[in-house]
């Protein structure tokens, strides 16, 4: 049954299979939202966090509406679909991202009613793929690893200044930082958290945040600030590209504010190079 939005209707069990090879056409791009495309396929929260324009076995187009507001490989008639269709919904996501100008398309009919809660626009995000594995240079180790089971507790106090740094936002403030405390935890015991510690602290860390099809997207670098500057991010991130390919997928991908130079410059240090840009809208 088609929604108010006319061509857009929810993804269903038996459309999961082409939406997902839609979403697959561009895994880098797509690789936050088709990750939870895929985590959702088999459960109730399909239906009710993911919806295609057009028809159900011809997708031209995917929304998530989750957590996060993202469009994944939508021609411009179904951007212009989902706008009309999510101005008619509360908005539920803390934030829009995706592929810049499919953002840009998307956000012009929200920005009247959702832009007065809008806490900071990120328009130019690069999106970054670590080059072939004859590229990646080979810096002197700095003692990268896996996290384990038992490490929660030195590894959450680093997760929680990454994300107060990076989102501008306190992970522990609402319920106490239990839902975090359990992000980090599941990072953990599924052996995505990479990190260097000495004398029980954490001096570089960095999440495999998403996994979709050949890619495994980077959330989640974090240097101790007392150790910037000191070539840990750029020999840190070298060894993590070698490591994740082994551990999870042949991509890796990752994706930097565009004024995050020091960033940048160790990311391209470590053998990333731009394939596209993203935005992100906070709210």
């Amino acid at each position: 049954m088609f929604w108010r939005g006319g061509r857009v209707r929810a993804i269903r069990p038996g459309s999961v299979e082409a939406a997902l090879e839609l979403a697959l056409t561009d895994p880098v791009v797509n690789a936050l939202a088709g990750a939870r495309l895929q985590e959702s396929a088999r459960s109730a929260a399909l239906s009710q966090e993911f919806s295609l324009a057009g028809e159900e076995q011809s997708p031209e187009g995917l929304l998530w509406h989750g957590v996060n507001l993202s469009p994944m490989s939508a021609s411009d008639r179904a951007l212009d679909d989902f706008g009309r269709h999510m101005t008619a919904r509360a908005r539920r996501a803390s934030s829009v991202v995706g592929d810049r100008a499919a953002v840009q398309r998307l956000w012009e009919p929200l920005a009247p009613t959702w832009g007065a809660d809008v806490r900071e626009y990120r328009w130019r995000q690069p999106l970054l793929l670590a080059g072939d594995p004859a590229e990646t240079p080979q810096l002197a180790p700095v003692g990268l690893r896996p996290a384990v089971r038992g490490e929660e507790q030195i590894v959450f106090p680093a997760a929680v200044a990454m994300f107060r740094e990076e989102v501008g936002a306190d992970p522990i403030a609402g319920d106490g930082g239990r839902s975090y405390r359990a992000r980090v935890g599941e990072l953990i015991r599924t052996r995505r958290t990479y990190v260097v510690i000495e004398d029980g602290e954490v001096l570089f860390k960095a999440d495999v945040g998403s996994l979709f099809g050949p890619v495994a997207q980077i959330h989640g670098v974090w240097v101790r600030p007392d150790q910037r500057g000191r070539g840990l991010g750029r020999s840190g991130m070298a060894e993590l590209v070698r490591q994740v390919r082994r551990d999870h997928a042949p991509r890796v991908s990752l994706y930097v504010n565009d004024f995050n130079e020091p960033a940048r410059r160790a990311y391209a240090a470590s053998g990333f190079r731009q394939v596209g840009e993203l935005t992100t809208i906070l709210f």
